[in-house]
């Protein structure tokens, strides 16, 4: 699998790392979500005296600015690690006799292992909930399908992928290049027009576009690094200087996205904070998923190797460190199953609660340095728990 399996591939450790902070970045958002929106609130309308003390003190709030990018930032990498992986491996073989028949299997291997690992959260939320504590709509048709929202849109995903490769690999470079990058651009300028003109309703209905606009995003972003991961590799000469030019992009995007958060905060513009991260849809958020991920999956390749091999033996260590990295970073679509299943008990009451008295007592920035010490925590013991209990489980059934 490209995400969540933990199988034998070999991985490239980077890349991994980027992964396992897509996974703290999300936790940390859905952490200090609840104090984000406090603080964005209207002082003109009126804020509570929390909301009021978090959102006067700029730093603060720039801080909280940039938090609230981490969410859709980390949904970003997950989605464009598989398909920087996915997409490519399949469109090598999509040139070899009985490739519909080989990525049909692998694609209900890979949907397999997706509705085991709801299933085996699930089992466990309805133990749960019958002895230990209640939770939210745990036995709701809506927990399971809209409530799981990205899971199964990485299974979509992973379901088309055969398809999406075979049509790639049979467009020129150029000119499939040029096609991505029109449908992101259009993409992200639809995303612009909801976060800055034309929001809606906050509870929107499935009849809504707006509605369907994340499915929309995340699904450019998988194609746009599968296209990125068919480029050629480059040469060994030529890899720092590319792996320098990506580094140096994403140090400008982040410099400019922080300069953007910083003058909203200074100016308490919570119009401006708020539209800048949006949903989903914020393309400041998939910039700086695209742009690092590509410094970090740089390898130097063989002849005519595309970037996503190379990207597979670059980077590569035996180290504990780098074995621990992959390891917990394999843990991603648990900790998105886990995190919404979970979300009523360990989030709303939990972690929720105690940061309630943390804020009462030391103020926002003990608030912060709680919140950030919470969500790493909450994910370590999450992936932990996934590499003992669901991937051992999915290796046992040859879905890993």
């Amino acid at each position: 699998m490209a995400n969540g399996g933990g199988g034998p591939r070999s991985r490239n450790v980077r890349v991994e790392a980027l992964r396992l902070a897509a996974i703290v970045g999300i936790s940390l958002f859905h952490t200090m979500m609840p104090w984000t929106a406090q603080a964005l609130c209207d002082p003109q309308a009126g804020c509570g005296p929390i909301g009021e003390a978090l959102g006067s003190d700029p730093v603060m709030l720039t801080v909280l600015g940039v938090i609230s990018l981490m969410g859709a930032w980390g949904n970003h990498v997950f989605f464009m690690i598989s398909g920087l992986y996915l997409v490519p491996s399949l469109a090598r073989r999509s040139t070899q006799v009985g490739y519909w028949l080989s990525s049909a299997r692998g694609t209900v291997r890979r949907v397999l292992a997706i509705a085991v690992s709801v299933a085996v959260v699930a089992v466990f939320a309805l133990a749960c909930d019958a002895w230990v504590t209640p939770l939210v709509r745990v036995h709701e048709l809506w927990q399971w399908t809209l409530g799981l929202e990205f899971v199964w849109l990485y299974a979509a995903f992973a379901a088309v992928a055969p398809v999406l490769a075979w049509l790639l690999r049979r467009v020129p470079a150029r000119a499939r290049v040029a096609v991505v990058g029109v449908v992101v651009a259009v993409v992200m300028l639809l995303n612009g027009y909801i976060a800055f003109v034309s929001p809606g309703d906050a509870a929107r209905g499935l009849t809504d576009w707006r509605k369907w606009m994340s499915a929309v995003t995340y699904a450019a972003a998988f194609a746009l690094a599968g296209v990125a991961g068919m480029s050629e590799a480059p040469r060994a000469a030529d890899l720092e200087r590319r792996r320098r030019r990506w580094l140096a992009a994403s140090a400008v995007v982040a410099v400019a996205v922080l300069a953007v958060v910083t003058v909203a905060a200074a100016r308490r513009d919570v119009t401006v904070l708020g539209a800048l991260s949006y949903k989903s849809t914020s393309a400041a958020s998939m910039a700086l998923a695209f742009l690092p991920l590509m410094a970090c999956a740089m390898g130097a390749g063989r002849e005519g190797e595309d970037l996503a091999g190379a990207s597979r033996r670059s980077g590569s260590s035996g180290s504990v460190a780098a074995r621990c990295t992959a390891w917990l970073a394999a843990g991603i679509l648990g900790f998105y199953i886990v995190q919404s299943v979970f979300a009523s008990v360990v989030m709303d009451a939990g972690i929720q609660g105690m940061l309630a008295s943390v804020v009462s007592a030391g103020g926002g920035w003990a608030l912060l340095a709680a919140g950030v010490a919470v969500s790493v925590a909450y994910v370590v013991a999450v992936t932990v728990a996934d590499g003992l209990i669901r991937r051992p489980l999915l290796r046992w059934m040859r879905l890993g």
